[in-house]
């Protein structure tokens, strides 16, 4: 069934609470809870961008100038920084619940981008990782069961790599990620916020954590949030040597 135009009432009621949320927006912290809705204001949201020379920009991701965009060597990533603008919602998931976040002024989101598959250069139209809100508080979690000797499966945008480095209870970290490609492109850029040993594996996760052991290991090596109980119950039972695991997208930590 296609919808019809909105009414006045309906622009009216509309408008009515896009601007009560403009006017509930409260600063961002990285520890507070999460909410289906999230009002947050722009200016105190603030994410590591390890590409300080690059201009922002909303344009779309094939259409950035080099001023705008940094692109592996094989162009099989392409790092940016999104010029979100004020108002616009992004969405929110935490659990089985999915929201949305605005901001009361425009903020700044590094993200990369992958190619297509077999088309290095020609990249997806959504990002392959993003620093959003829902990004920061999903693997929150994670992070803070982190202690010991510590295995991250994923380098991502480095976030939770970043923030896992950070725990006085941490004292190494092994990272695993399956591209030799985005480890030389993007890791240097990482590795100076980087507070402890770090030592990298490159190929395949799940071959490779099973053959490790450490005290925690966090998994975020999945193509979609949620519903990754099954694979990460799997890994955990392969791998022996891991006491405990966390993997993205699960409802559980399994021993």
């Amino acid at each position: 069934m296609v919808a019809g135009p909105l009414s006045d009432a309906q622009k009216h009621q509309l408008f009515a609470e896009f601007q009560r949320r403009l006017r509930s927006c409260v600063p961002w912290s990285p520890a507070m809870p999460y909410k289906t809705e999230l009002n947050i204001i722009g200016d105190s949201y603030h994410t590591l961008n390890v590409f300080p020379e690059l201009a922002p920009s909303d344009a779309p991701v094939a259409e950035l100038n080099p001023a705008e965009r940094a692109d592996s060597p094989g162009k099989q990533f392409r790092y940016c920084i999104r010029l979100h603008r004020a108002g616009r919602q992004l969405m929110t998931w935490y659990g089985d619940k999915t929201g949305s976040v605005i901001f009361d002024s425009d903020v700044l989101i590094p993200a990369i981008y992958q190619c297509r598959d077999g088309e290095p250069g020609v990249w997806n139209e959504h990002p392959w990782m993003s620093i959003t809100p829902a990004e920061i508080l999903t693997l929150r979690e994670g992070s803070r069961l982190a202690k010991g000797r510590v295995v991250i499966a994923g380098l991502g945008l480095g976030h939770q790599l970043i923030e896992v480095s950070k725990r006085l209870s941490v004292k190494e970290i092994v990272l695993v990620e399956l591209s030799q490609e985005l480890v030389d492109f993007y890791l240097p850029r990482v590795r100076p916020h980087i507070k402890k040993r770090l030592t990298v594996l490159v190929g395949d996760a799940y071959q490779i954590v099973p053959t490790l052991s450490a005290d925690v290991a966090l998994i975020d090596i999945f193509p979609n949030y949620g519903g990754n109980e099954a694979a990460t119950q799997e890994l955990a039972r392969r791998s022996p040597k891991i006491k405990k695991m966390w993997g993205w997208g699960t409802a559980a930590l399994y021993l």
